[in-house]
């Protein structure tokens, strides 16, 4: 039988769920706009919507002040048409509620419209008509016909800088300044910019119509309520004058001022200089509920407007501690202290922190030898250094416990076998282990005890990316794919078939954390090839060559063949074609010990993988080249010394090199040839590689030798550092 839940547990699973479907919000939101046109609403109802007009444009305004960049609140335009239609409806509403009742006095009105009548411009409507003129002319002469023309500004030089811009993100990435990842959310953002000023030219329109309108319905409020006061309730012509103007002046005053503020809010957005956002219905409640001390801020401001002799201290007080309340509840949340839904356990965090350390306590007591003997096995634990390491937050350990279905373990012995099938050699043992230093939902994978990589892991939900196929929006929290920095949505279990039948690549956490980790190891392959491992692939070797093993063991040590193959993983060749490789070592060490000499002599006898490694799938490896000068200009400046040969270029030579290579390079890549390749003479390969290292520039650099005989290469142009020089 169900346990029956309590009123305060009932209240904290509806506002739990409440705060989990933020999009139902605006949904019922908008729908009350088109209700209050519909639905004639009584005076006090009327008097909390005009109150929460008037502090939604507070909100607003506030926010507006508060946000680092236009593009922080990427919902604005929608949020001003919403806003726009509330305050329509609500002049609709008290349009129907002043020549309905205004015959009766300004109290069966609307408490508000006559206290602002009254309050402001003294209960004289002659005033009254005068101050709502002015008010009307600064809204639409000043503010809104400045933000409109600012907005149109704005709108076009953003539109006309986008290709300007979007070179300056290709030059970058040309220049290996950034990576792929980088120049795709640069290029996001510049698309951002440019649908926001756009859409806020747009909106803008909006903000100019709802003045017009607002001068419009002014005088058929008052032109209406005269003819009505006159000739249907026999009202004297002065009094029905005084009584229906009033009312439509307070009225007036009452819609003026929230859509003044509105639009000082829009200018305010449209005058700063450009983020990232989601969609609006999400969007827009994360991005004006987020901040809780302005939604404190907003509550006190109305319930000093309540303390106001003359102002009505209900409907405002009201509003006022709602939005203070709300503000107190969200800093609450945020912080972990407000319970407000655990249908397990119906406990919260420190009740169960509490109960932890109960349980702890009730256990028996341990030996001081047991303790001794502890103490002992976690110090030598410490001290030990691991070669490769993952720690788990406390929520991520089920992840790595197969009794819980986890099933981290068997993907990272998949990963290993992947990783010994392209380069050649098993990667060491992974130690898994937890760390309560870390956060309760964050991993780190550690390379001989030093960090290298991290994250932050959804355990009990699916990572979804855009494949860039993707055909419609999926609710989720928005992150980064830690492997590659890739924009991706964190999502419940039950949308996971939605996000594949939409086009989004869908994988589970465990996933993720071995995908990162692999990518680590690839990077840093060179530093995980130890000696005690290339005495084991020597090892195998020798049990089925013994001769070969016994010739390069004669010449070469182990230190030298580990120098020669961490070499040849620094520039991810695999080390798969052992043999080839330990015979290479044997006929060259016989002559030279410099490993620099004998990896280019290994690297051009492995031509066969290399040029495997990068064919098209058309079989065909496409290439640029330097143009004779250039090339004979690099040659005069290569010198020999202790065996090895220095590229020995200056400045400006380097400077050219690298902005001709630069160039050509983006070329391929506008072409979709990727990655470039560059063909060199032999002598000149490892130097030209090593400048290109040194400057980032995203090249595979290959000499002559390394190109298979047999194989099929198209030259894709060619590279000339003296035309940079000129």
């Amino acid at each position: 039988m169900a346990k029956k839940l309590t009123t305060r547990e009932q209240v904290g699973t509806t506002l739990n769920f409440l705060l989990g479907q933020k999009d139902l919000s605006v949904v019922v939101f908008v729908m009350a706009i088109l209700a209050i046109i519909i639905v004639p609403l009584p005076s006090s109802m009327l008097d909390v919507l005009l109150t929460v007009s008037m502090a939604l444009a507070v909100l607003i305004l506030l926010i507006s002040l508060y946000v680092p960049k236009p593009t922080d609140l990427t919902t604005f335009p929608t949020l001003i048409l919403i806003l726009t239609l509330f305050r329509l409806s609500l002049n609709i509403a008290t349009t129907r509620m002043i020549l309905s009742s205004g015959h009766q006095g300004p109290d069966a009105v609307s408490s508000i419209i006559s206290s602002f009548g009254d309050f402001v411009v003294g209960g004289n409507y002659v005033i009254g008509i005068i101050v709502f003129s002015i008010l009307v002319l600064i809204n639409f002469m000043v503010i809104t016909k400045g933000s409109t023309r600012v907005a149109e500004v704005a709108a076009r030089f953003t539109l006309d800088s986008m290709p300007g811009k979007q070179m300056a993100v290709d030059a970058d990435l040309n220049a290996g300044l950034i990576d792929d990842a980088e120049a795709k959310r640069r290029r996001a953002e510049i698309l951002q910019d440019a649908n926001f000023y756009g859409a806020m030219d747009g909106s803008s329109k909006f903000v100019k119509g709802d003045a017009i309108a607002g001068i419009i319905i002014t005088l058929i409020n008052i032109i209406g309520g005269f003819l009505i006061g006159v000739f249907q309730h026999s009202m004297s012509i002065s009094d029905s004058a005084a009584t229906f103007t009033l009312l439509t002046i307070g009225d007036g005053l009452v819609g003026q001022i929230p859509a003044l503020i509105v639009s000082t809010a829009t200018g305010i957005m449209i005058t700063r200089s450009s983020g990232e956002g989601d969609n609006f219905a999400e969007g827009a409640i994360n991005q004006i509920m987020g901040n809780a001390k302005i939604m404190m801020i907003v509550g006190f401001i109305m319930i000093l407007f309540a303390l106001v002799p003359g102002l009505p201290t209900a409907s405002m007080g009201f509003v006022g501690i709602l939005f203070a309340l709300l503000g107190w509840s969200v800093y609450k949340y945020e912080k972990g202290e407000l319970t407000i839904l655990d249908v397990n356990g119906l406990l919260s965090p420190k009740e169960k922190e509490r109960q932890a350390k109960e349980k702890s306590a009730a256990k028996p007591a341990k030996s001081n030898e047991e303790i001794a003997k502890e103490e002992e096995n976690a110090l030598e634990d410490i001290l030990k250094v691991e070669m490769l390491e993952l720690t788990l937050g406390y929520q991520l350990i089920r992840l790595a416990d197969s009794t819980q279905g986890g099933d981290l373990l068997e993907r990272i012995r998949s990963m290993r076998r992947k990783i010994a099938s392209d380069f050649g050699f098993l990667m060491p043992q992974v130690r898994i282990r937890d760390n309560l230093h870390l956060q309760p939902q964050q991993y780190q994978i550690l390379l001989k005890g030093i960090a290298i990589g991290e994250g932050k892991i959804m355990p009990d939900k699916f990572l979804a990316m855009d494949s860039g196929m993707a055909t419609g929006e999926i609710k989720g929290e928005p992150t980064k794919e830690p492997a590659f920095g890739l924009d991706a949505i964190w999502i419940s279990p039950e949308l996971k078939e939605e996000a594949i039948i939409n086009g989004y690549t869908v994988v589970d956490p465990a996933t993720v954390i071995s995908t990162h980790m692999s990518e680590l190891v690839k990077q840093n392959a060179e530093d995980l090839l130890t000696r005690q491992e290339v005495q084991t692939l020597v090892g195998k070797i020798k049990n089925d060559f013994p001769v070969i093993v016994d010739d390069v063991q004669k010449v070469a040590s182990i230190g030298l063949i580990q120098r020669v193959l961490k070499a040849l993983l620094h520039e991810k060749i695999p080390l798969k074609d052992m043999l080839t490789i330990l015979e290479t070592i044997a006929d060259i060490a016989e002559y030279t010990k410099n490993v620099d000499i004998i990896t280019e002599q290994v690297r051009a006898k492995l031509s066969r993988i290399i040029t495997q490694m990068y064919s098209g799938e058309d079989g065909v490896i496409r290439l640029l080249t330097f143009d004779t000068s250039s090339e004979q200009l690099m040659l005069e400046k290569s010198q020999e010394r202790d065996g090895t040969r220095n590229l020995l270029l200056n400045v400006n030579e380097i400077n050219a090199l690298i902005q001709a290579t630069s160039a050509k390079a983006a070329e391929l890549l506008q072409k979709g040839i990727s990655p470039v390749i560059i063909i060199v003479d032999p002598q000149l390969r490892r130097g030209v590689a090593e400048i290109f290292e040194r400057f980032s520039l995203d090249v595979v650099t290959l000499s002559h030798a390394e190109i298979d005989s047999s194989a099929t290469f198209e030259v894709m142009g060619s590279i000339s550092i003296k035309e940079q020089n000129k």
